[in-house]
């Protein structure tokens, strides 16, 4: 079905949405970064609110267990913008997982830490799944722009929010979420599999990943 509308469907809605091509805006357009909060570890429970490590940020995903925890009791902070629910997109900014991107496909809420950022796409353009599968596809440009060597890079907000992302119209985007989500459903379900197995269907879900998130941009098409 993927191969199908790749080769068929998504050339023709590329002429139906965008036979102009497909504009092109700087993150900070199109979404909202959120930074994380400097918990003292001293003040870490076993028990509470949980707080999101870097560590706890896995490839697509977020870890089961290993988190630390918090009671706001010990601060005089309101932690609402600190919140990160179901469906949220956030970056490891530091350390040896920096540019890893993670979503949180359960219904615990979690509490950013700090190096620990989340992205708050404006839904009114950009569609939230759409915004993971491209972020997806540019962990590599984010590490790139970080600072520092080896196992201690540090990822600037600012230069990654100046990064451009492709937004065709809506109606566009979640068509091609809807393909990406079956695909990358796919290579999920195939975890308890054998290891190449799995290695190639990833490596299917990044080509196409990277097949449809790639548009000319509107001073091209002119």
């Amino acid at each position: 079905k993927l191969i199908r509308f790749v080769f068929g469907w998504y050339p023709a809605l590329c002429a139906q949405f965008c036979p102009e091509g497909v504009e092109r805006k700087a993150l900070k357009e199109a979404c909202r970064f959120q930074n994380g909060f400097a918990f003292k570890s001293n003040l870490f429970k076993n028990n509470g609110k949980p707080i999101l490590r870097i560590t706890n940020i896995l490839e697509g995903t977020l870890s089961s267990d290993n988190y630390v925890y918090f009671s706001e009791s010990d601060y005089k902070v309101d932690f609402s913008q600190f919140k990160v629910p179901h469906g949220a997109i956030v970056l490891a900014m530091s350390g040896a997982t920096t540019g890893k991107i993670g979503y949180n496909y359960g219904d615990v809420e979690y509490y950013l830490n700090q190096r620990v950022g989340m992205f708050v796409p404006n839904t009114d353009i950009l569609d939230n799944r759409y915004l993971y599968h491209w972020l997806r596809g540019q962990s590599g440009n984010i590490l790139s722009i970080s600072s520092g060597t080896g196992a201690q890079p540090n990822l600037s907000c600012a230069k990654m929010m100046e990064l451009t992302i492709p937004i065709p119209p809506l109606e566009f985007q979640r068509a091609i979420v809807e393909q990406l989500d079956a695909f990358d459903g796919l290579c999920n379900d195939l975890c308890a599999g054998l290891p190449a197995e799995i290695d190639a269907r990833r490596k299917e879900y990044e080509y196409y990943r990277d097949k449809l998130l790639t548009f000319k941009p509107r001073d091209e098409e002119e």
